[in-house]
């Protein structure tokens, strides 16, 4: 069974951003997480049959900087989304004084 393992600064990503690039490889090979010190070992493995895709470091790293930026994004927006949250929230509440 081929497989390969990456191993990932986790002073530059979160677990959490290394699990969410890992899952979108999940459809194609098995993937496994693994901590390890200051870095987290993600570890892929073909399904039985069939090889690892060529490209497949590549498209975890690109996913992985894609997941950074995304966690950035939420960050730098969690006000604005907490505001349409209590705004939505306002507005699906039936008025009170129309209720009497």
């Amino acid at each position: 069974m081929e497989s390969s393992e990456l191993a990932v600064d986790r002073t530059l990503y979160t677990r959490e951003e290394v699990v969410r690039a890992a899952h979108r490889l999940s459809g194609i090979c098995h993937v496994e997480l693994v901590s390890r010190g200051d870095e987290l070992l993600v570890l892929f493995r073909a399904p039985q049959g069939q090889s690892l895709p060529a490209d497949l470091r590549d498209r975890f790293q690109t996913d992985l900087v894609d997941e950074k930026l995304r966690s950035l994004v939420r960050i730098e927006t969690e006000g604005l989304h907490q505001e349409l949250v209590r705004a939505a929230l306002a507005q699906a509440r039936p008025n009170s004084a129309a209720a009497s």
